[in-house]
């Protein structure tokens, strides 16, 4: 890296701190130890918050790999959020690479993305669920149409844990934030349709409040696009905003 291109990272880090900041004056910001991310604290009532906000893949598509290191850089910072939300973020201007938004999914990490919708306006990427599929190991349970009907009815509060029942994703996440694949199908009011396939680790199982959990080998979502407004008027307060979604709800 360029002394230019630290300087403007740099630069954009400092402005991203300072939006969150201005967003809400619990945080204390520090910088990570290689220079690449903010790092912010807070004491909630509920307990202590630690968010990273990697920007080392700015320019760049985040890779698999860029994935696995910022996972340990939040090892080492001890990034924790409430209610198992993510923690965890890394800021990109360009599409992730094949792999890498599942890579994060599994880890519990977000790969903010937002785009210019206009003078001083920003904007995030949001899928409209129009359609979804879980599909089952073959030696599972039959369920009947009343129990699947419940459970498609309470996907949206889903939860998916690993054979460790350890929270890998939840079903609001995948739903929120997918790789836009264009198809030629078009909505009658002109929005692109797409579909997204989430395959899960051998032995992940589904849990929905008030019903039992059920084993999943993967997730098929099928979606329309919009674009919805961010509250800030610069792109650094843009990348905290869309932090702050995923931080707090």
């Amino acid at each position: 890296m360029t002394e230019t291109e630290h300087l403007r990272r740099q630069q954009f880090l400092d402005a991203l701190a300072g939006a969150l900041i201005e967003e809400d004056d619990i945080w204390q910001i520090e910088t990570s130890s290689d220079g690449t991310a903010v790092v912010a604290r807070a004491d909630d009532p509920d307990g202590a918050v630690v968010a990273l906000i990697e920007a080392g893949s700015l320019d760049e598509a985040v890779t698999v790999d860029d994935v696995l290191r910022v996972e340990s850089l939040a090892t080492r910072v001890g990034a924790a959020a409430l209610d198992g939300r993510p923690a965890s973020f890394m800021c990109s201007r360009r599409e992730p690479a094949e792999g890498a938004m599942q890579a994060a999914y599994l880890r519990n990490m977000r790969i903010l993305h937002v785009r210019s919708i206009g003078a001083d306006t920003w904007g995030r990427d949001v899928a409209v669920l129009s359609h979804q599929r879980f599909t089952q190991p073959h030696d599972a349970p039959v369920l009947d149409e009343r129990e699947w009907q419940a459970l498609h009815d309470g996907s949206d509060r889903a939860v998916f844990h690993d054979r460790e029942q350890n929270p890998i994703a939840t079903f609001a996440g995948l739903r929120a934030e997918l790789v836009w694949h264009e198809e030629t199908e078009v909505a009658s009011w002109g929005s692109a349709w797409g579909s997204g396939q989430f395959e899960m680790p051998a032995g992940t199982v589904m849990i929905v409040p008030g019903q039992p959990p059920v084993p999943v080998t993967g997730v098929t979502l099928r979606f329309h696009k919009e674009i919805r407004p961010l509250r800030a008027a610069s792109e650094p307060g843009a990348f905290a905003d869309l932090a702050t979604v995923w931080l707090w709800g």
